[in-house]
């Protein structure tokens, strides 16, 4: 069976702009996107990687990435991920 914050994740997600299409949820700047694989995710693992790429977004050396976006995407990403892991 599914964990059930996942499906509570999806809905946080969607409204804070993210887009499910292809079984995938994409984030709002299409910088990211995933989808699970497994019926008993980590999220709090998930959250802890997220919130580490979030304060090293602007160590990505790559002149393609716009790193502003990115860090939206990923710090909407970690709200979304607090408020599962949180209860709120």
């Amino acid at each position: 069976m599914m964990d059930a914050r996942w499906s509570t994740l999806k809905q946080i997600l969607i409204d804070a702009g993210w887009v499910w299409r292809d079984d995938s949820l994409y984030a709002p700047h299409e910088t990211m996107w995933f989808t699970t694989s497994t019926e008993e995710p980590n999220f709090a693992q998930f959250r802890d990687r997220m919130t580490e790429a979030a304060r090293t977004t602007h160590e990505i050396d790559d002149e393609e990435v716009d790193h502003h976006a990115l860090h939206e995407d990923l710090v909407s990403l970690v709200a979304a991920l607090d408020v599962i892991l949180d209860g709120n």
